[in-house]
């Protein structure tokens, strides 16, 4: 049973429409806020035995993505709020390194791997380098139920350094993340027309996926693994 019986659909559509219309719907629209966690799973992990410096590019590190909603109602879509804004860079960033912290025994972040005197400085024994393959959302509203849907696929290439900057490991990791919201009260419904659907779980979803991925794939590959046998040589 969907939660929205209890408003009027004529009601509700007039309500965005004359929000629309005095303009609570225009203008630029604030970043929406993230805030995933990582897979509790996480910590169980058994820290690799190395030193690593994580280096995450540029573009991903600053990605900050804008989509707009897609709304159908009888099979015709059309668009009501303004754009969505992603900082999906910063906060993807945030959690990869807060990962690696757990998956190897030391992390330094490097802002430029062409820095031979400071990679040689801190005797690293890897680096870890992280950059954006894909990042695709998906925003839709059903107003005939009052409910929003969030889809987010993301992707993203990760390489391995050996000690001389060799590469001896890189993998492609790939997730869909999905965030769902209702309206289910009159108050929801025009905290909806204010600000918008809460899509942030798509996107929190993904990248806490992406970040258990990555993890899983680092601690079974058996070229770093091969780095540590070498280290404890």
């Amino acid at each position: 049973m969907y939660p929205i019986k209890c408003i009027s659909y004529k009601y509700c559509f007039f309500l965005l429409l004359s929000f629309i219309s005095i303009g609570c719907l225009s203008g630029t629209r604030p970043h929406v806020r993230l805030s995933p966690k990582l897979d509790k799973q996480l910590y169980q992990i058994t820290p690799l035995p190395l030193t690593v410096g994580i280096y995450i590019e540029p573009i991903l590190r600053n990605h900050v993505q804008e989509v707009p909603l897609k709304q159908d109602e009888a099979g015709t879509p059309y668009y009501v709020f303004p754009n969505f804004i992603f900082p999906i860079g910063e906060t993807l960033s945030s959690k990869i390194e807060e990962m690696s912290r757990i998956v190897f025994k030391k992390l330094i972040l490097i802002d430029n791997l062409q820095n031979k005197e400071f990679l040689n400085k801190e005797a690293l024994d890897g680096v870890l380098a992280v950059s954006l393959k894909n990042s695709e959302i998906e925003l839709h509203m059903d107003v005939s139920v009052w409910r929003a849907i969030g889809r987010h696929n993301l992707s993203i290439t990760a390489s391995f350094l050996d000690s001389k900057q060799n590469k001896i490991w890189e993998s492609e990791v790939a997730v869909e993340g999905k965030g769902f919201d209702f309206a289910s009260s009159q108050v929801e419904l025009e905290w909806w027309a204010t600000t918008g659907p809460n899509f942030a779980p798509a996107i929190d979803d993904a990248i806490e996926k992406l970040t258990y991925k990555l993890a899983q794939k680092l601690v079974t590959s058996k070229e770093i693994l091969d780095c540590v046998r070498r280290e404890k040589q």
